[in-house]
């Protein structure tokens, strides 16, 4: 009797486990797949939009590297002994210019992708980019406008305690 028990378990065990092993994908509401629900890209459609991405991105890593090159001058101007205002001021103007073009360079990017979908396909891009300002890279749901700077938040405040 004590090995029907044990084989019992060990089956209603292994059940569970491969419940809950199942892809994320498959676990949508009522078991309806909302990728499987949009339509399809075609071969020739998903290599042109990685193309596109790829030149994207490589702007972006410029970009980003002039971003960081203007920001940290930036801080030592503001270190400075007697800081300059004006200086201060046209090197934010520099920084928001190079903010500016990366919005101009993913705006592009968006509306050559929106050339190559067909009219049933622009529907869901533009529902996904409709969704994407209250949404998470993950896809849940935004808490408020400080979650993704919680733990830094936090040890700030536990550094004004020590002190």
């Amino acid at each position: 009797m004590k090995k029907v028990y044990i084989t019992l378990v060990m089956v209603m065990a292994a059940f569970t486990l491969f419940a809950q092993n199942r892809p994320v994908q498959e676990r949508a509401y009522m078991r309806a797949n909302p990728a499987k629900l949009e339509p399809q890209l075609t071969s020739e459609q998903q290599e042109a939009i990685n193309k596109l991405h790829f030149e994207a991105q490589k702007q972006f890593v410029k970009l980003n590297a002039q971003v960081a090159e203007k920001r940290a001058q930036l801080r030592l101007l503001q270190q400075e002994d007697t800081p300059s205002m004006k200086k201060i001021n046209s090197k934010i103007d520099e920084i928001s210019g190079l903010n500016n073009t990366k919005m101009k360079v993913m705006a592009e990017k968006r509306m050559k992708i929106r050339e190559l979908l067909t009219e049933e396909q622009r529907v869901c891009f533009d529902a996904r980019m409709n969704n994407m300002g209250r949404r998470g890279a993950r896809g849940s749901v935004r808490r408020g406008a400080y979650d993704g700077m919680r733990g830094s938040m936090h040890d700030g405040m536990r550094m004004k305690k020590r002190y």
